[in-house]
């Protein structure tokens, strides 16, 4: 059996995407998903499930809680990443006469990994993280990561997060160092594992959209150190955006690995969700959006076939026949 190795996966995916050999990047899709997928679909299908997408999660620009963080002192420290550079000189300088600003070099984001590599002369639209703080704890997080020195547990005290939610993410970065690539989806997974449909996670802890109100991953979709930050964030936003978080983070969600996620209307019969109102995540990248278009085809295949989902028969659980992985999709529940 192959051993997953998502670096290359995803390398070989964009190759296909590129060359627009829709056969090879199907077979790729399936091993990026640790599925069995059906026989590649023609143009048109793919066209037709593009319909299904939604910008939901985007890692671009400021998110509304981050601003309402900022804006209310709710934590010393802000760090506000994957900022267009015009966006974060405008940040820095609203933040100016009350906070302490650093910017961070410029960057580029893969999208599909997650991951981030210094903006090369030329490249279009690279991105800041902005660091924002009260005292000097924005230098302090910025010496720390300039300097790519790995430290979860003195960041995640830098950033006041809970520390049970620092142990897990320290725990889940222990673990990836033998596959940093996989690092935001062990995590994002480790949190949605316990929004079950028997179970369900608090909606306020959610993680799969923009409206996110927390700016980490919590221990446990029930945690009471992150629902009392979630409050007080949700509480700080305009009636409007708390609103809409609300009706975002809601949603159940079919999760299969970042960045590849659907959500849905909350809609269930027992522990059964009826399946309504289909949004596939989308990225502004091209080739992770084109991705996620061939996502949004196998899912709308096998959707037409199951009106409802359920933890025991949820579409290609079976998993890739030839590829080792750990990863099933998940159905995840809020409450």
């Amino acid at each position: 059996m192959q051993r997953y190795q998502l670096r290359f996966i995803y390398g070989n995916l964009r190759s296909a995407i590129r060359r627009r050999d829709w056969p090879a990047a199907w077979r790729e899709l399936g091993r990026a998903l640790a599925a069995q997928l059906p026989a590649c679909p023609d143009p048109t299908e793919i066209r037709v499930a593009a319909s299904l997408m939604r910008d939901q999660l985007s890692y671009r620009g400021a998110k509304p809680a981050e601003l309402a963080m900022l804006r209310n002192g709710i934590k010393t420290l802000v760090k506000l990443e994957d900022l267009p550079v015009d966006e974060a000189l405008a940040l820095a300088r609203e933040a100016a006469g009350t906070h302490t600003t650093v910017v961070s070099a410029l960057y580029r984001k893969d999208y599909l990994l997650l991951r981030t590599r210094p903006a090369a002369p030329g490249d279009v639209d690279p991105l800041i993280t902005l660091y924002c703080s009260v005292d000097d704890s924005a230098r302090e997080l910025w010496r720390m990561e300039a300097n790519q020195r790995e430290d979860p547990r003195r960041a995640g005290r830098l950033l006041q997060i809970p520390p049970c939610c620092i142990d897990a993410f320290a725990r889940d970065c222990d673990r990836a160092r033998h596959d940093q690539d996989t690092l935001n989806d062990d995590a994002c997974r480790r949190v949605l594992a316990t929004a079950t449909p028997s179970d369900p996670g608090d909606w306020r802890l959610n993680p799969l959209a923009n409206d996110e109100l927390l700016g980490f991953y919590p221990c446990t979709a029930r945690c009471p150190a992150a629902a009392q930050r979630a409050g007080q964030v949700l509480a700080a936003l305009p009636t409007e955006q708390a609103q809409r978080a609300e009706r975002q983070l809601r949603r159940p969600a079919l999760y299969f690995r970042l960045p590849f996620f659907a959500t849905f209307a909350d809609c269930w019969q027992g522990d059964h969700l009826v399946v309504d109102d289909c949004a596939v995540n989308a990225l502004p990248d091209r080739a992770t959006r084109t991705a996620q278009a061939l996502f949004a085809t196998a899912l709308q295949t096998e959707l037409l076939q199951a009106p409802t989902l359920h933890n025991d028969r949820l579409p290609y659980a079976a998993g890739h026949s030839d590829v080792e992985s750990a990863a099933p999709p998940l159905l995840c529940r809020w409450q």
